[in-house]
């Protein structure tokens, strides 16, 4: 099937979503919400003339939602895969690479795959859409590069035997923080939105450096520290 003989509410969205980050942030009536459990961000937002509700889904790193028209037809629908991230110390500076599809509304059901028309291959959407403005610190660009520094070593948090059974290496560290609790009556390790309950934060910040971390070693910058803080305080999200 040739462009031409696409829906065409699929060949409106495909152009909507090519000039996504360029006009979407400057648009007035738009929101982001980040879902109580972290999981996912709820973004709203006009682009032209088409009303964007979508989700950033970050446990299977995907972007879907809604795009609604100002004329009153039916709305269409978009599904996105990130395939790549390039991240960056600065979040609004991360750089999402994005394969995405779109349909029309269903009318009944089922609705089948086959409905779906790969519309953009290779898009890259700016952290400054997907993530909260002023997000000090994400999870990708800030904090799993101080545990690949500092503590996902093979004398320490790393490997078959990491210390306090705490592996921190990046394929495994954000399940082995998040709402884990070394002992049922201890804090977690990490409590989203409260990094003063969270002992990851309590023991950077500790002043008896046989609990500090890292372990006998020098405190981390003032800086680093704070991108702990800011990540846990700003929900502690895999981003």
């Amino acid at each position: 099937m040739n462009d031409t003989s696409k829906p065409r509410s699929i060949v409106l969205t495909a152009l909507a979503l090519l000039a996504l980050a360029a006009t979407a942030h400057a648009q007035p009536a738009s929101g982001l919400q980040q879902t109580p459990d972290s999981a996912r961000y709820l973004i709203s937002k006009d682009v032209g003339s088409e009303r964007w509700a979508i989700s950033f889904n970050l446990a299977d790193n995907t972007v879907t939602g809604n795009v609604f028209k100002t004329d009153g037809s039916p709305p269409s629908f978009v599904f996105c895969k990130i395939t790549n991230v390039t991240e960056a110390a600065v979040p609004a500076d991360i750089q999402y690479t994005l394969d995405c599809s779109g349909a029309d509304a269903c009318t009944a059901a089922p609705c089948t795959p086959t409905q779906w028309t790969p519309i953009a291959s290779g898009l890259v959407i700016g952290g400054d859409f997907l993530l909260p403005d002023e997000t000090k610190s994400t999870y990708g660009g800030n904090v799993q590069p101080i545990f690949n520094a500092s503590c996902a070593l093979p004398t320490c948090h790393a490997g078959a035997n990491p210390a306090d059974d705490l592996n921190l290496e990046a394929s495994v560290s954000y399940g082995n923080l998040f709402l884990i609790r070394p002992e049922p009556d201890e804090p977690y390790l990490v409590e989203p939105f409260a990094p003063e309950a969270s002992i990851l934060y309590q023991r950077v910040i500790s002043t008896d450096s046989s609990e500090r971390m890292p372990l006998f070693g020098d405190p981390l910058p003032a800086a680093q520290i704070d991108a702990i803080r800011n990540w846990i305080l700003e929900g502690a999200a895999e981003n």
